[in-house]
């Protein structure tokens, strides 16, 4: 093994470490791996030397493949404001509400034919609020829906090149090497198989694996809410009489006025309003921080308890809001970002990872695919509708459909999808055109455009294309092929792929697929080579297992998305997505050779 090698295997190591426990953003993780990239380290003929040069390290940024899952973004914007998902499917999903069963198999092959075209995050985020309004109206618990939410959106993206990123990763590097990418309905058949295979078990069996649906919670028992909401009296001559609102000194700040009620008026809290004798505070805090406020001038009129029977009679509302995967708000905590002043709501707990955090969790920075539980006025909650830093669940519809903007952009689709089926463009063309077209066309603008992009996947994307190049300029993809054609010696080439395969499924189990593909792509392909069979299977089978992070909720923005809302625990997602992987890495395995040629 070169030293070149035994540095990219160390680098590999730490990133697979980082990507796995977050201690590092994940897009921070990648640009450190490109940089480690440029260290100069390596004695050469004028002094030490990097792997890669400036341009070779860079060049991700300027890939085709980037370019494509930019696009990528903007035409699922495109889809999703224009109201085309709700056109497409949204009257089937509520319709199949007839019983839990026809709907979990309505949910599971909806959103597959619409992750197929759309980003699987993107799909996610679309369809949670509308499929949790339909659990709460029928009476269905969330639990028993939302991770084949999650499961279907990996799905989709087995069908076609726009599906995910890891399959346009994976075509661009064919692209370069071959002259020939991966066609735009390449990955249908062996994609269709595996939703087929998947739907059959789960229909059959693995529903019988999904938690089990109690009676529905409540929201403030799901969250286990520690906090109370109590009715005070300012008593006169108390020290917050006279005082505003934005003056007051509650304790510790874990002390929350949610409404003043003066006389029969209920006045919603305002920085600048000024507290009189006798008026009625409605607070809101744990019971430690309402007790040192009572010893300072507030007397209790009534306890209440906080639910939704209570609040409506405060004029108040409870509603669950998640963070999307580029939120704003991460990594900072509610306390930094003077939540309640800010918003106007107040957040009574949080929830990460199917757990509610009991520890202070005013200072807990922020993470992506949090839930949030907030109480606050209708008119508060109707501008955090249109907050994109937060997903508010349960109380926000599918878009209106526009139909003429809607039709518009379902032809810029069907017209990129026959513009590549066919060949008169070529994806990494036809995709862009799609896209621009898609704005020039108003159905989506501009500014929506630029907010629609991920730019933490896109700088992934980038940063780890390098990581694939340095795997093969130095040997490393061919030395780590050649050993498992070594250790296989005699085998047929269908062992070595089912080999590779079942790897591409264990990695992605641990992290996101873009980075297992840029790992994996050169590894497949000089692997190909060195069993004398064409790359395009090995490169294909690939794409179809490294969207497989069904097992673990940590690898993928779509399951983490529904962990919170759903309350699961990790050992739900082995149970119920261990089937998953096993049947996707069976049936690509089984069903390449009847729909490639491998030789």
């Amino acid at each position: 093994m070169s030293a070149e090698a035994v540095f990219l295997l160390v680098v590999l190591l730490l990133a697979l470490v980082s990507f796995y426990t977050q201690w590092l953003r994940s897009d921070v993780t990648a640009l450190l791996v490109m940089l480690s990239l440029l260290l100069p380290w390596r004695p050469g003929a004028t002094g030490l030397q990097a792997i890669l040069t400036p341009v070779q390290a860079f060049g991700g940024f300027g890939s085709p493949a980037l370019l494509m899952v930019a696009s990528m973004f903007v035409l699922s914007a495109a889809m999703v404001r224009t109201g085309a998902a709700q056109m497409m499917f949204g009257r089937l999903l509520e319709r199949s509400a007839t019983s839990e069963l026809r709907f979990q198999l309505t949910v599971l092959a909806v959103v597959t034919g619409f992750s197929a075209v759309v980003n699987d995050t993107t799909t996610v985020l679309v369809w949670m609020p509308p499929v949790m309004a339909i659990c709460q109206k029928r009476g269905f618990a969330p639990s028993r829906v939302l991770i084949l939410l999650a499961f279907a959106s990996l799905l989709g993206g087995k069908w076609t090149l726009v599906g995910t990123r890891s399959n346009v990763i994976l075509s661009d590097y064919l692209l370069e090497r071959t002259g020939e990418g991966l066609g735009f309905f390449a990955f249908a058949p062996i994609g269709a198989s595996v939703f087929a295979a998947c739907f059959a078990w789960f229909a059959l069996v693995g529903r019988h694996f999904l938690p089990r649906a109690a009676a529905r919670p409540s929201l403030e028992s799901r969250y286990e809410v520690a906090e109370f909401l109590t009715e005070t009296m300012a008593e006169p001559g108390s020290e917050y009489v006279g005082k505003t609102l934005g003056e007051l000194d509650l304790p510790g700040s874990d002390v929350t006025v949610l409404q003043i009620i003066r006389d029969t008026e209920f006045l919603p809290p305002s920085p600048h309003l000024r507290i009189r004798a006798n008026d009625v505070l409605v607070i809101q805090g744990r019971i430690t921080a309402i007790t040192e406020a009572l010893h300072r001038g507030l007397s209790v009129k009534e306890e209440l308890k906080v639910d939704d029977k209570t609040l409506r009679s405060a004029d108040l509302r409870m509603v669950e809001a998640i963070l999307p995967p580029d939120s704003e708000l991460s990594h900072q905590s509610l306390r930094d970002l003077d939540f309640h002043h800010r918003y106007g709501v107040s957040p009574l707990a949080i929830s990460r990872r199917g757990r509610s955090l009991r520890d202070r969790p005013l200072a807990v920075p922020l993470q992506s695919g949090d839930s949030l539980l907030l109480v606050g006025h209708e008119a508060e909650l109707q501008r955090l509708r249109r907050n994109p830093n937060l997903l508010l669940l349960e109380s926000q519809p599918l878009p209106t459909a526009r139909r003429r903007h809607a039709f518009t952009v379902l032809a810029i689709m069907a017209a990129m999808v026959l513009t590549s089926a066919t060949g008169l463009l070529e994806p990494a063309v036809a995709i862009p055109f799609a896209a621009m077209a898609a704005v020039l066309t108003g159905t989506v603008g501009m500014r929506s455009a630029y907010e629609s992009l991920d730019l933490q996947a896109l700088v992934i994307v980038g940063a780890m294309i390098p990581f694939g190049e340095a795997l093969q300029v130095t040997g490393t993809a061919q030395w780590a092929a050649e050993g498992m054609a070594a250790a296989f010696a005699g085998s047929s080439p269908m062992i070595l792929l089912s080999l590779l395969l079942l790897l591409a499924v264990l990695l992605t189990q641990l992290i996101g697929n873009a980075a297992v593909a840029v790992v994996l792509a050169p590894i497949a392909y000089a692997l190909a080579e060195a069993s004398g069979c064409r790359p395009e299977p090995f490169l294909l089978g690939v794409a179809i297992c490294v969207s497989s992070a069904f097992v673990t909720p940590v690898a993928h923005e779509s399951t983490i998305l529904v962990m919170g809302p759903g309350r699961y625990r990790f050992r739900d997602y082995v149970v119920l997505g261990g089937p998953f992987a096993l049947l996707t890495w069976l049936v690509t395995t089984l069903t390449l050779p009847l729909f490639t040629d491998l030789r």
